[in-house]
């Protein structure tokens, strides 16, 4: 589609990602200058990736391609070839009239291993010009940030960040408004956003709509304070601002305290934005005026910091505050747009009763009656009739009628229709039916033919990223026109075969809306479906913890209670919690079986690492309620076929509660995070925590809630073992003490397997140093409101190891007290 254009010649901005060498942290960029190796005489091509070029594997990214014609009408068609091992080729349709000049917008997936693109402009299969595109590919696990920023080197210099669990240092992207897409699915690659002294009123409808999309989808937009003004924050909608300013206030120091954890000598007054209290949850006050807060937005969060964190004596202040970038924009921990893998989901896309093997039972009937028929009873008959030479003639007749039957029989198994099965994830918002889809559409085919598909709307089609399981009788690449309708050229499907298609697409989502909080350990409360479908099989879900609810029909509420479990990770997958145990005698599946067997593996797609196995927890900031239908949401249609449709579509709705009075924050209700590491090997899984020589800086902090936490006990232990609860027994209270150094006299480094425990005392800004733990044995905290932030209820723990080999361990953390 044709957008805006912008002055001066487009060029190529690309991000080279050098993850071994920068040990910095930060990517190092270079521009390249778009080319334009082959175009006929009067036609010139530029491309450039948006996002400064910045992809990761299975999502999409938005190529804009310029394009001036001084010669002949060119009509044609852009393509590229991208996707899992380039098995999709994307293209959208081109018309050049003489003497115009158009941008155009082509989505695409990387290929595995990154690296360029060619971008072709084709009339026919002529190729009329291509253009080299430059892409900076990036794993799941690596952290890419986004800088808009009248001046990104302020902000850049200060975003010391960790390096992910594989290594990988976060890769910092400075953009532009530009730079940013206007389709969500293309924001996929960018895990934050910063944004400073940058007018909001430069950015389009589409623009925002995918902001607010990719907020929803598990983004975190940080906007932070700067010299422009609070104008240019106008156009931010009210419903993503944590709060609107309305005024610029001098402001005192000791009012950051909450955030920083702490003022330094000699901090002067600095210029903050304020306002009255909004939907977000305040960090900081100015008077009764808010300079800081956050808010939750479906899985993601916009954090509105009214003052400059670049203001010198914030950005000089490492050695006294809570690192504030690293609390910010935290490592990775999930998607936001995409899913990261598909494999799981792919295999559930072949389930269907037609791709199902034939009743042991009936294959045995049919053997034993071939084996009866063509020995014995043909034998007695042709005796009895005296014509036994006649064999040589009725052996062979026989085994063609039973060979026909055969394949007569499977053919009536697998059916003669085209069916398309439907296995999607729904990801919508509370009181709201606008939502986003990714789909993964199995054409069925009784017999070997090539098909012509389409899909209405905004969808981007594209081969799965980790190939078909079920053969389809073709290697061939995904040929896609995209558009409105978009288009799969020449689908080959083999006989009795099914082939995969990714969708991502917004679409309309059940509005439902929650009033839940959270009591005594229990997210109670009511839930009610506003839109005209049932939900089937729904379970409201909160980290490791899940109950299952009756079906929701439409406009009924329905009471839940919701017991929040004090053990994040004990080895039990979600799909359990909810289906309960599977049990399959390997026969075969009615149409109830089969369909709870699909369902089953869209939940382990989305909460079971795919290299390990292990279970992960779904976020605990918001409870989310997970409910199926039948129907199908994107509409694939086949030209000349009517064709059969089945569908197992997954609605995901994080649904926000409160949190009120006497509360217990412990499991899937407390954040962990490494704010600092200062070992030569640290890393941190859902069991344990790992720390060479050296020390490690970490942050407890309990899930977002509105008001002040008055702590009236934290209770904690360190562990080994894989067990991550707290230990049983009377707890012991922590003595402070001075720990010797290593190497003098009489000093001892313990040699348990654990590390020295140091916790940041909020009230004097300084650490305090603890007797040695003792390994199982819980421990108490005195005077627990030296040792948390009130406005966050956040601990602060540093892991001292002074031995040379790298200790093991698990660190379960109780804090009790009351929200108000």
């Amino acid at each position: 589609m044709p957008l805006p254009q912008t002055p001066g010649v487009v060029r190529v901005a690309v991000t080279l990602v050098l993850a071994g060498l920068l040990a910095t942290g930060l990517l190092a960029t270079g521009l390249l200058a778009p080319s334009a190796a082959l175009a006929d005489g009067g036609l010139t091509m530029t491309a450039r990736a948006l996002l400064q070029g910045h992809v990761r594997q299975g999502g999409w990214f938005a190529i804009a391609i310029d394009v001036q014609n001084a010669g002949p009408t060119v009509t044609g068609e852009l393509r590229v070839g991208g996707g899992a091992d380039s098995k999709t080729r994307f293209g959208t349709p081109v018309e050049l009239a003489t003497g115009s000049r158009k941008t155009y917008l082509l989505y695409a997936q990387p290929p595995t291993f990154g690296g360029t693109l060619k971008v072709q402009l084709v009339d026919g299969e002529r190729v009329v010009a291509e253009a080299q595109v430059a892409i900076a590919l990036h794993d799941q696990a690596q952290l890419v940030v986004g800088v808009v920023s009248e001046n990104p080197a302020k902000v850049v210099s200060e975003l010391k960040l960790l390096p992910s669990v594989t290594g990988a240092p976060a890769a910092i992207a400075t953009l532009t408004t530009d730079d940013l897409p206007d389709r969500l699915q293309a924001w996929a690659p960018l895990d934050r956003l910063v944004w400073q002294d940058v007018d909001a009123s430069a950015l389009r409808p589409e623009q925002v709509a995918a902001l607010r999309g990719w907020i929803a989808g598990g983004g975190r937009l940080v906007i932070v304070g700067g010299t422009a003004g609070a104008d240019t924050l106008s156009a931010f909608p009210d419903d993503l601002l944590p709060y609107r300013p309305t005024a610029v206030l001098d402001t005192d120091p000791s009012a950051l305290r909450p955030i920083l954890g702490g003022v330094p000598h000699g901090a002067t007054t600095l210029t903050a934005y304020a306002g009255d209290a909004g939907e977000g949850h305040a960090l900081a006050m100015s008077g009764d005026r808010v300079i800081a807060a956050d808010r939750k937005v479906g899985n993601g969060s916009v954090t509105l910091l009214g003052f400059d964190p670049t203001t010198k004596w914030i950005a000089d202040g490492d050695d006294w505050d809570t690192p504030l970038w690293r609390r910010l924009l935290p490592a990775r921990s999930g998607g936001t747009v995409s899913l990261a893998d598909d494999q799981t989901i792919v295999s559930a896309v072949t389930n269907l009763p037609s791709l199902a093997l034939p009743p042991i039972s009936g294959v045995l009937v049919l053997l034993f009656g071939y084996i009866l028929l063509v020995g014995p009873v043909n034998y007695l008959v042709l005796r009895r009739l005296d014509k036994r030479e006649w064999a040589w003639f009725t052996v062979p007749a026989l085994i063609v009628v039973f060979t026909a039957g055969s394949f007569g029989i499977g053919g009536l198994l697998r059916g003669s229709e085209v069916i398309v099965h439907e296995v999607g994830v729904v990801r919508g918002a509370p009181g709201t039916d606008a939502a986003i889809v990714s789909s993964y559409l199995g054409v069925f085919s009784p017999n070997r033919d090539t098909y012509q598909a389409r899909v209405t709307g905004d969808a981007l089609l594209s081969s799965p990223m980790n190939g078909e399981f079920f053969g389809n009788g073709t290697g061939a690449t995904l040929d896609v026109l995209q558009g409105d309708p978009s288009r799969v050229r020449d689908l080959a499907v083999g006989v009795g075969s099914i082939r995969t298609i990714r969708a991502d697409a917004s679409t309309t989502g059940p509005d439902i809306t929650g009033d839940l909080r959270l009591d005594n350990g229990h997210v109670k409360g009511t839930l009610t479906n506003h839109s005209d479908r049932t939900l089937e099989a729904a379970a409201l879900v909160l980290g490791q913890s899940a109950v299952r609810l009756k079906d929701i029909a439409a406009g009924a509420s329905v009471d839940v209670d919701l017991p929040v479990t004090s053990n994040a990770f004990n080895g039990i997958s979600l799909s359990e919690r909810i289906f309960g145990p599977q049990s399959w005698d390997g026969g075969p599946l009615d149409d109830a079986a089969q369909r709870a067997m699909v369902r089953r593996s869209v939940i382990d797609q989305l909460t079971v690492d795919p290299t390990t196995g292990i279970p992960n927890v779904m976020t605990a900031d918001a409870a989310t309620l997970m409910a199926w239908g039948s129907d199908p949401v994107v509409p694939l249609e086949i030209d000349g076929q009517r064709v059969r449709r089945v569908a197992n579509v997954l609605y995901e709705v994080p649904l926000p509660y409160t949190v009120h009075g006497a509360t217990v924050f412990a499991g899937d209700l407390l954040r962990s995070s490494i704010l600092e590491a200062g070992a030569n090997f640290f890393s941190k899984d859902p069991w344990s925590l790992n720390l060479g020589a050296g020390d490690m800086r970490m942050s407890y902090r309990p899930i977002p809630f509105d008001g002040t936490f008055t702590p009236t006990r934290i209770v904690l232990g360190l562990t080994f073992g894989g067990d991550v609860s707290l230990p049983g027994g009377k707890t012991r209270t922590l003595e402070e003490t001075t720990r010797c150094e290593p190497g003098t006299d009489g000093c001892v480094v313990p040699q348990d397997g654990l590390p020295d425990l140091e916790v940041l005392d909020v009230q004097r800004g300084a650490w305090i140093q603890f007797k040695h733990p003792v390994q199982g044995a819980a421990y108490e905290l005195p005077d627990p409101a030296r040792w948390l932030d009130p406005a966050t209820g956040e601990l602060q723990v540093k892991f001292v190891n002074e031995r040379q080999d790298q200790v093991s361990f698990q660190f379960p953390v109780r804090l009790e007290g009351t929200v108000q």
